[in-house]
């Protein structure tokens, strides 16, 4: 199997360490290369992070030779005198380098090559310097427009995407790919705008558009296309983690219910092209910003998807990982069992991050037309318990927790402390409206129950009309009046508390209520002892003693129910509430019953507003760039920072900072708008490019990976693009936009766009799976897999085999000679012009198929189409 993977920059420090230690054998005989080649990557993986720019403990670093001779700990030529052998090899474990807390000890390999260098002098490289302030990182600086280059291929340039990508092509003497066919860029922007390829008729339109403009036409059009939210929405619920429920049968464990709200929110808000900032501060904070708006509020799910049933712990570890990895570009969860090694957080920066999500739970809200929860809900976060402590977990462990100090919420100083950087913005409690914490207050809520009460009453009078003798229907019609009445009551009281009213009213309303409920209990006991009668009417011999029994229990309850009514209310009667939303329990204190219910409070902490405002702050020096990164990185199929969560000292170095710098710019002054940089990638001669590398032999030879952009890169298409194309080709596509997630059971004969798929940890389709399908922990960038199921896949499904005989349908016409639909099915499946070659050999292939004793014209096209799906270019974006 030949697999592409995506290693953290860690794991292949740590392979090319392994790597080094196999490849060199000990007491090298140069010690400068045995310090640069084993020596310096070891003191850098496991020393540094202690001594070095990031922290200097005990005053010693040793990040430089230099270093390590001024401050005592080695002494050149005489490894027996060094205090550095000393401290790492001791099996004094409170003494021994690096500390317990820090991982395993040297191993002896590792002590001979301190050793051996230490030994044979200490050689160091030539002006070796030491590592850069933490703080100037690239990363942690300020965002600043970069002047446009000045460039000699000024022809070349459209937009200012090309004139940086131009700079780079000319420093390394490259010369750009010419601008691929008018065929390939259909398809091209089609199904990177849309997720689909165009069809016939479109096709045929952009070929013939003599207008010079077609293109800019062509790319308002899609990006205008309701389907573009659709396609760009699962990019961006790969990086922020949607998930549908899962857990152990029915028992919901993970994420939550009717998870499908949220997606539709990042469909919708990528279609109405709403501000990058403003989805971010809406998914961590709508419930503070937005408490009265239903359809903003779905942009919680965010939050609600980190639910876990049993582990608090776990449900905040992971909140912060995510949104550092996916707002920040920042591998905050380094630090929760100690100090970052790489970046300046130290471990109770970590904890102050945490605490801005301390406080939250989940809920489901009631939507208009249903009130049953486990139909339908808004998935949602608000803030529970709000002096919820945080304490820093000695080494991370969650039953060592340090209760001598509350940690309140913070972002790293380094994040905070610069001049140009943002601040953090005030903690601000937040004052909610009342429908936000008692939800049964808005209209839809008490509508819904009471045409739900007026339907059960409709239902229950045509069962009795029909059956006018039946004392079960008779008992049930009168059932279904009471609760009606006693609901329009249990409203008229609620409205009472409300609106203040006087204490007579309260109590007056109160009473009725209560009297109406107790009605229905009446009604109900008595229902109960009708079944019971009935049961012991029917009963054997052997069943007659215990039904007796309960027929007794059951009069028993009746003369319970007849006697609270003429009985004095109570004092501490309480009238049964209206439910408008529901909290979603946790199992923190026992795994076999739900924790005690948590009330809706009135306020909220501010303080996830408050962490959303300084994310989005346009000082922020991350957020704009990491988003500008994914755009380009989807757009390209290679980021301009490969390390697409880590933007830390440990990630990697963008490729064109300037470039990276300019986009996020841009991004920033448009009003965070994604299409504006969509539009602007779309239509530059660098995303124009043709893909192959034909007389291109110079710049193989200077550039072969393509790290300079000389020409586009092949993109291999994602799994749900491809189901999709199949379904839309074959004209099967059902294009509705929105609701419910489709069930595992139904998806196979399903034709609803991938994206509408239930998608959990425990639910994946196989197709979708089977072509690298996000992961539903994390996916910041998907994997590219060739595996032997994805080509039997589509050679052998009998989905393949079906759309492959109903887009040759499609394509045929009568008047068609075999060249015709040879050209109609090139462009359609790969988007390529058949050239000569291709036509001559697809026209003696269709007459050998034609041919075959059960052959004919339309089964030879219908294979020539299922050829073509087997293509590479069919999954290739080129």
């Amino acid at each position: 199997m030949l697999k592409r993977t995506h290693l953290p920059t860690a794991t292949r420090v740590i392979l090319l360490i392994a790597a080094a230690t196999c490849s060199l054998p000990s007491g090298a005989a140069d010690p400068s290369e045995l310090y640069q080649t084993k020596i310096k990557p070891l003191l850098r993986e496991r020393c540094f992070s202690c001594h070095g720019a990031l922290k200097d403990e005990a005053g010693l670093r040793v990040d430089t030779v230099a270093q390590m001779l001024d401050g005592g700990i080695i002494t050149a030529g005489d490894a027996t005198d060094s205090t550095l052998i000393e401290r790492v090899s001791t099996a004094d474990v409170s003494e021994r380098m690096p500390p317990e807390h820090e991982g395993e000890p040297l191993t002896a390999e590792h002590l001979q090559w301190l050793k051996d260098w230490i030994q044979a002098g200490a050689k160091a490289p030539e002006n070796e310097q030491p590592e850069a302030d933490p703080e100037s990182h690239w990363a942690f600086q300020p965002i600043t427009r970069p002047p446009i280059p000045e460039v000699a291929n000024t022809s070349w340039v459209r937009n200012p995407i090309d004139s940086f990508v131009a700079a780079g092509h000319e420093k390394h003497g490259l010369k750009p790919q010419p601008e691929a066919s008018r065929t390939a860029l259909i398809r091209r922007l089609y199904m990177d705008l849309i997720g689909l390829p165009p069809t016939a008729e479109e096709f045929e339109r952009h070929s013939q558009d003599s207008d010079d403009e077609w293109y800019q036409a062509a790319t308002e059009q899609l990006l205008n296309d309701p389907r573009h939210g659709e396609r760009w929405g699962r990019h961006w619920m790969d990086v922020w983690r949607f998930s549908d429920w899962w857990g152990l049968n029915a028992q919901l464990r993970n994420s939550q219910r009717h998870m499908w709200h949220w997606r539709d929110w990042i469909v919708e808000s990528l279609n109405e092209d709403k501000p990058y900032d403003e989805m971010v501060r809406l998914m961590l904070a709508a419930d503070e910003l937005q408490p009265n708006d239903i359809e903003s509020l779905r942009a919680s799910g965010y939050l609600a998807r980190n639910f876990f049933l049993f582990n608090r712990n776990q449900w905040m570890e992971e909140t912060v990982e995510h949104v550092g990895k996916g707002f920040l570009g920042l591998t905050f969860n380094c630090a929760k069992c100690h100090d970052h090694k790489y970046d300046p957080i130290t471990q109770v920066e970590y904890y102050k991050l945490r605490a801005f999500f301390e406080p939250y739970q989940v809920r489901l809200d009631m939507v208009p037309g249903e009130t049953d929860f486990s139909k339908d809900g808004i998935p949602r976060a608000f803030d529970a318990i709000q002096d919820a402590p945080t304490y820093r977990l000695i080494r991370g462990e969650e039953g060592n927790p340090d209760k001598s100090t509350v940690i309140a919420p913070g972002m790293p100083e380094f994040l905070t402390g610069m001049d140009s950087a943002a601040e953090v913005p005030p903690i601000q409690t937040v004052e909610l409206p009342p429908e936000a914490w008692q939800p049964n207050r808005r209209n839809w809520v008490q509508e819904n129950y009471l045409k739900a009460a007026e339907t059960k009453q409709q239902q229950a009078i045509a069962k009795l009309e029909a059956s006018p003798d039946s004392e079960s229907a008779v008992l049930a019609a009168s059932l279904a009046e009471a609760q009606y009445a006693s609901l329009k009551l249990r409203i008229a009281y609620l409205q009472s508390q409300w609106d203040n009213a006087s204490e007579e009213t309260l109590k007056e309303n109160r009473s009725n209520a209560i009297r109406s409920e107790q009605q229905v209990q009446l009604l109900e006991a008595k229902i109960a002892l009708l079944n019971a009668q009935g049961q012991l009417a029917k009963a054997s011999e052997d069943k007659k003693e215990a039904l007796t029994k309960k027929q007794t229990e059951k009069e028993k309850a009746v003369k319970q129910a007849e006697a609270a009514l003429t009985e004095e209310i109570k004092a501490d009667a309480k009238v049964t509430p209206i439910p408008g939303a529901r909290w979603t329990p946790t199992r923190f204190q026992h795994t076999g019953k739900d924790d005690p219910p948590i009330a809706f409070p009135a306020t909220s902490s501010g303080r996830r507003t408050a962490l959303a405002n300084w994310i989005t702050d346009s000082r922020n020096p991350l957020t704009a760039r990491v988003a500008a990164n994914h755009i380009w990185a989807r757009h390209f199929g290679d980021p301009l920072v490969a390390s697409m969560f880590d933007f830390g000292r440990n990630g990697s170095a963008p490729k064109n900072p300037q470039l990276l710098n300019w986009l996020a710019s841009e991004l920033i002054d448009s009003g965070w708008s994604m299409k504006h940089l969509h539009r602007l990638i779309v239509q530059s001669s660098t995303y124009r490019m043709q893909s192959t590398v034909a007389g291109a032999e110079a710049n193989l030879a200077i550039d072969p990976d393509n790290q300079y952009w000389w020409r586009r890169s092949s993109i291999r298409l994602e799994s749900q693009v491809l189901r999709d194309s199949i379904l839309s080709l074959a004209g099967d596509l059902d294009a509705t936009i929105g609701g419910p997630s489709i069930p595992a059971a139904q998806q196979e004969k399903s034709k609803r766009r991938s994206l509408y798929f239930f998608h959990s940890n425990n639910q994946r389709a196989l197709f979708l799976t089977m072509f690298d399908e996000a992961l539903v922990t994390d996916c910041y960038l998907r994997e590219q897999s060739i595996v032997p199921q994805q080509a039997l896949a589509l050679s052998n499904s009998e989905f393949v085999l079906s759309a492959a005989e109903k887009i040759a349908q499609k394509l045929s016409q009568p008047e068609d000679k075999p060249a015709d639909f040879i050209n109609k099915a090139f462009q359609q499946v790969l988007g390529i012009d058949a050239d000569s070659n291709e036509i001559e050999a697809s026209e003696a292939a269709l007459e050998s198929w034609q041919a075959l004793p059960e052959g004919s014209a339309e089964k030879a096209r219908a294979r020539l189409v299922w050829v073509l799906i087997n293509h590479n270019d069919f999954v290739t974006l080129r």
